[in-house]
């Protein structure tokens, strides 16, 4: 069996090809289309604070999250087996009449008394759309490089701010005008980026597998993550900062300068500087806005101008799902639509849980209980799902780095050869087992805690294999299992 790696280009290299392909996703008549999706994140954001109030309080802002948990999934593995659910121009023209028809709807229930009825169904019809737009998005994203997707998605959230801030401050038939026009615009510009990646003039290099069936279960923990930060978020935004229509102009703008801010800060590192992230880096940025909001609620209850913390964790967070679905979907074996409609439901079906704990939850400041449950939460996740060494996670984002990395093998298939090699070499079991998660790319500290071992004592079987196997180094003792 060869070693599969992702074959990336010098670090020098690598960096001139990724600037001149974010640039021409930014630049010229294709940057519309490229960053269109911010028009389906100011719409979900329109129709999610529809109506003022308490997003806690809200029947219909509930609902709608929780429907879009299902309507991805389904939407998913159906597109899964027919792709022309997402992909052909009549679904296109469907997906986006029902989101303009039912904007419109939206907005007279919420301005005549009485209508909850229809302001259920336009909610569900909405949610409907919604996840059809996201799907079709991901297909965009999971085709380009990771360089590039921060980019797309980074400036996208810049002119979704904008397009937030504009609606918001408009005169209120203008404002749903302009959610109306949204989901159309959404689906015109996401067709025309395919297309554009279609025709081959922005084709990125084919791009290795990574994510396979025997280590596909591995992400769990992407989606524990998501839907941990995806809890606390709701939670926070739904007992504390409420509606964001809601909210008081100041702190609204505020909110919106935040997140442009923020976008400004990632493009420059990743696109100007060249930086990398890891998974693990990327989600302990979210860790931190979470804590840091925490603290703000905890200690300046009375500045409700620090409720801008809460819409940018928000913001945050979904950008870090989309980066982490598109690059999962783009180096795996499963179908695009359905990474995308499972991973999207990881945190659409927390969000909702969380809105609904926190409308039983007294409004007010944070109290210790409570803060200490969440923290709680957090830091089971950033243990268990966000170690640095975590060999599950390793491999999103590898292509940031510029450097070779090696994809997972068959880890059923080397356990059976180093078992034969063993068996040949004369190995004890305990020097089969640390052989077996050697070759697998475990660290030295990950099998000592694995094996209920000491690192030292690691160190010394692996001398022992290496010895008995005449080898000398983690290569040649793979490249000896592989014959």
């Amino acid at each position: 069996m060869v070693e599969r790696q992702l074959d990336h280009e010098p670090r020098g290299k690598h960096k001139e090809t990724a600037s001149s392909r974010v640039r021409s996703c930014t630049s010229g008549g294709r940057s519309v289309s490229y960053i269109g999706i911010a028009c389906t994140l100011a719409w979900a954001f329109f129709v999610n604070a529809a109506g003022g109030g308490v997003p806690g309080q809200q029947t219909s802002w509930q609902l709608s999250y929780a429907v879009l948990s299902v309507v991805v999934v389904v939407l998913g593995f159906s597109a899964s087996k027919h792709p022309a659910v997402l992909e052909s121009k009549r679904a296109g023209a469907v997906a986006a009449s029902v989101g303009c028809i039912a904007s419109v709807v939206l907005a007279i229930s919420f301005a005549m008394p009485g209508m909850d009825a229809l302001q259920a169904l336009s909610s569900i019809a909405c949610a409907c759309a919604l996840g059809w737009l996201y799907l079709q998005w991901g297909l965009f994203y999971a085709r380009i490089g990771c360089r590039e997707a921060v980019g797309c998605l980074f400036a996208a959230n810049i002119a979704g701010s904008v397009l937030k801030a504009l609606g918001h401050f408009s005169p209120g038939p203008l404002e749903w005008v302009i959610a109306a026009a949204l989901p159309i615009a959404s689906v015109v510009l996401c067709r025309v980026a395919l297309s554009h990646l279609e025709s081959g003039a922005a084709a990125t290099k084919e791009p290795e597998v990574v994510f396979e069936s025997h280590n596909i279960r591995g992400l769990w923990k992407v989606g524990a993550a998501i839907a941990a930060f995806s809890f606390v978020t709701a939670f926070l935004i739904a007992r504390f900062s409420g509606n964001q229509s809601a909210v008081p102009a100041a702190d609204f703008l505020m909110a919106r300068v935040v997140e442009i801010a923020i976008s400004g800060i990632v493009l420059f590192l990743v696109l100007r500087l060249n930086k990398s992230f890891n998974f693990s880096e990327l989600w302990r940025i979210a860790l931190l806005a979470l804590a840091a909001d925490m603290l703000c609620q905890a200690a300046f209850p009375q500045v409700t101008l620090l409720r801008c913390v809460e819409s940018s964790v928000w913001d945050l967070v979904v950008l870090f799902t989309w980066l982490s679905l598109a690059d999962i979907a783009r180096h795996s074996t499963m179908p695009t639509p359905l990474v995308f409609g499972v991973g999207w439901a990881c945190y659409t079906a927390p969000f909702t849980v969380g809105s609904v704990v926190a409308s039983f939850a007294p409004m007010g400041s944070l109290d210790a209980p409570t803060a200490l449950a969440l923290m709680f939460v957090l830091l089971i996740v950033a243990a268990f799902c966000l170690e640095l060494r975590d060999q599950d996670t390793k491999w999103i984002f590898a292509e940031l780095s510029g450097e070779r990395a090696s994809a997972p093998v068959d880890f059923a298939s080397l356990d059976d050869r180093c078992r034969v090699v063993g068996e040949e070499h004369g190995l004890t079991p305990r020097e089969l087992e640390v052989m077996q998660l050697l070759v697998k790319g475990r660290t030295k500290a990950y099998i000592a805690e694995t094996l209920y071992l000491t690192e030292n004592t690691v160190k010394g079987h692996a001398r022992h294999i290496y010895t008995k196997l005449d080898v000398h180094s983690k290569q040649e003792l793979l490249d000896l299992v592989e014959r």
